[in-house]
């Protein structure tokens, strides 16, 4: 970690005593205990710091109503006076500039847009300069939603810097082709600080060659735009969208509603570079179907704490790397390597780590895409075209390559966003469990895993292979970390590990890494994956054996909106059974079963469920039987302690019983837990 010190005290950024033991179990003392002064843009209000006469030759704006006031002409410089300017009552008055103008503002100049105005700085213009301005209160409640006030259609070669922007609907700053802005602090914003859109193009990046640096960003997502449209992935600090060559440094991003930074869809060649990323209430850093970055000298402290509450079934880290990697075949000018680079970072309390992902339906023409007219830029088509079928899992369109030749290379492996290449070493990772707001199975977890399901026939993939993939052959390594505290390590479907395992063999990670923390296995509140548990995704592994049908039903659920729905079309018995040979990894020890059944239809009175453990070698150790008895058209929970024998490494289920043709029985929420979760 002596690196690390040397990279930030070097910078001049975090300076502090050069002798912080960045290694010892104490907080106390070292560079990354206090937010330096030059980042708190906010307090340093820099955007009172304008010109205090109009400059030689510049047009004065007055103070007041500015509507009709011409600001189009080109290579002019306009001077905003002290006071409060508006544009009008009109929805659409703006300020259009001309090409290469600049518009400064004198101490106290205030641009409103009196929630009438959705628009600040609009229009086509290059080149154009705002600085030592506060605009405000642009946008009229939600309409602005995926908009920018200033320079609202990402118009290049914009350099805005100064500015104190808060309070305005979307997003405050837009940026677009070799943009630039600094020193700013943009906060309380309904949707976003920054964002940006241009539309697509063939084979190429919509934007090029940003700068974000040193502004503060917080209090951002005022108008919960999550809760608005469930899952839009459209709000938080900073918001990047097709951009290639992004240079993100020296920025406090702090208690925005949200994600804090989040580059999202073929975002390539990025350096986040010395940023204090802090209580943000999601993740901080969301790398997502992107590619090639560094991620260096940050520090993280303290966020996805109301995410990690929120959604419990997955981690919720300080970075997480979503179908992103590194790829040679693309740029690497800005963030210097054609990995994607975790190095040199501080983490604290934080709900999590870092978390690398692949979800395993996730590829372009692919309804588990939600960028649906995005794929990847070595398959051309890069845009799909229209005609879209959303009816999933069919093909968004049946003519595009991703479809009529996705089991062939090189669209087999061209087509997805793949996690791999990317590399965790010489960071600093810590976690205090009683500071933490701890929740559910991943509050203080590095994970490495894919999830997803095998329902789409034309699909060339399948969960375990992309699992195996991205676990062993994808070129994914932590090393060379420092840990305090006690951590777990999630692999496959999620499933937690200790630090030794995590360090053994087949997983074989954290070479040269120092860790202080427990290393006792973590207990596992489930052993089956969620589906096949809750059926909430898909079917899960739950397959018909003999005499019987198995469909994944909303008439089948107990809690949710789905559950097990098992028929019978066979006198004489019937069965059914999970259908991933040897069954989930488990081991030996105390268990609980516990699930919920009922009749479906009148007539099943009683089932047995078969609990088969089985060691390494796939070998039946011994099988438990639990009976279901006294079944009718109520809900039931059944629950059996149960000790897996010594030698155990997989766990599987099967059911049966009798019925008669056209009877019914539903099952929900199944659960496989060592007995300390139970």
């Amino acid at each position: 970690m002596s690196a690390l010190l040397a990279l930030v005290t070097g910078a001049g950024l975090l300076a502090g005593p050069a002798t912080a033991a960045v290694a010892d179990d104490s907080a106390a003392g070292g560079w990354y205990t206090e937010l330096p002064d030059t980042m708190k843009v906010c307090d340093n209000a820099t955007w009172q710091d304008g010109p205090a006469g109009a400059p030689q030759g510049a047009i004065v704006v007055p103070a007041g109503d500015n509507a009709g006031f011409d600001f189009g002409q080109s290579g002019k410089t306009y001077w905003f006076a002290p006071g409060t300017h508006t544009l009008g009552d009109e929805q659409y008055s703006q300020i259009s500039p001309g090409d290469d103008s600049v518009f400064l503002g004198a101490p106290g100049a205030i641009l409103d847009g009196q929630n009438k105005n959705l628009y600040a700085f609009s229009g086509g213009a290059s080149n154009v300069r705002i600085a030592y301005l506060e605009v405000r209160n642009f946008g009229r409640g939600k309409d602005n939603n995926n908009e920018g006030v200033i320079n609202h259609d990402a118009s290049s070669g914009w350099v805005m810097e100064h500015l104190y922007a808060h309070h305005n609907d979307g997003a405050a700053v837009f940026l677009g082709n070799t943009n630039t802005i600094r020193n700013s602090c943009l906060k309380d914003n309904g949707q976003y600080g920054i964002s940006m859109y241009r539309p697509q193009i063939e084979g190429d990046a919509a934007i090029k060659d940003i700068v974000v640096h040193n502004n503060e960003i917080s209090g951002n997502n005022q108008d919960d735009w999550e809760a608005e449209i469930e899952g839009c992935g459209c709000s938080g600090g900073v918001k990047f969208w097709d951009v290639e060559g992004a240079t993100v440094t020296q920025n406090y991003v702090h208690d925005n509603l949200g994600v804090g930074l989040w580059a999202d869809t073929n975002n390539i060649d990025f350096l986040f570079d010395r940023n204090w990323i802090e209580h943000n209430e999601s993740i901080g850093i969301w790398y997502e179907i992107s590619y090639n970055a560094t991620i260096t000298r940050n520090v993280f402290k303290r966020n996805a704490w109301v995410s990690g509450n929120d959604n419990q079934g997955s981690p919720a880290p300080a970075i997480y790397i979503s179908e992103s990697g590194g790829d040679a075949r693309l740029a690497s000018d800005t963030s210097g390597s054609t990995d994607l680079r975790i190095s040199d970072n501080y983490f604290e309390d934080n709900f999590s780590g870092i978390s690398i992902f692949e979800n395993a339906n996730r590829f372009c023409n692919s309804n588990g895409n939600t960028s649906k007219t995005y794929c990847t830029p070595f398959v051309a088509p890069t845009v799909i075209p229209e005609p879209y079928d959303f009816e999933y899992p069919n093909p968004i369109n049946d003519a595009h390559p991703c479809y009529t030749s996705i089991a062939n290379e090189p669209q087999r492996t061209d087509c997805r966003w793949h996690s791999r290449n990317v590399k965790v070493t010489g960071n600093e990772f810590r976690f205090d469990r009683s500071v933490v707001p701890c929740a559910g199975t991943y509050c203080g977890v590095q994970a490495l895993y894919a999830q997803g399901a095998d329902n789409m026939p034309w699909a060339p993939y399948t969960v375990s292979e992309i699992q195996q993939d991205i676990m062993f052959d994808a070129g994914n390594s932590f090393t060379g970390n420092t840990y305090v505290g006690d951590w777990k390590f999630a692999k496959g479907w999620g499933e937690t590990i200790s630090w030794d395992a995590w360090r053994s063999a087949p997983y074989n990670q954290e070479a040269g890494s120092t860790y202080n923390g427990s290393t006792e296995e973590p207990p596992v509140p489930n052993a089956l994956d969620a589906d096949t548990s809750t059926l909430e995704g898909s079917i899960g592994q739950w397959s018909a054996w003999y005499s019987s049908s198995v469909e994944r039903s909303a008439d089948a659920a107990h809690e949710g909106d789905y559950g097990l729905r098992i028929a019978v079309t066979e006198a004489n018995g019937w069965g059914v059974a999970l259908d991933n040979w040897p069954g989930f990894e488990t081991r030996a020890g105390a268990k609980q079963i516990s699930f919920w059944a009922r009749q479906g239809t009148p007539g099943i009175a009683d089932a047995t469920i078969s609990v088969l453990w089985r060691d390494s070698e796939q070998e039946l150790i011994r099988t438990d039987e639990i009976p279901l008895s006294g079944l009718t058209t109520s809900w039931k929970e059944f629950t059996q302690q149960l000790t897996a024998p010594s030698g155990t490494a997989a766990v599987s289920l099967e059911l049966g019983g009798d019925g008669s043709v056209g009877e019914i029985l539903d099952l929900d929420d199944i659960v496989i837990a060592d007995e300390e979760n139970a």
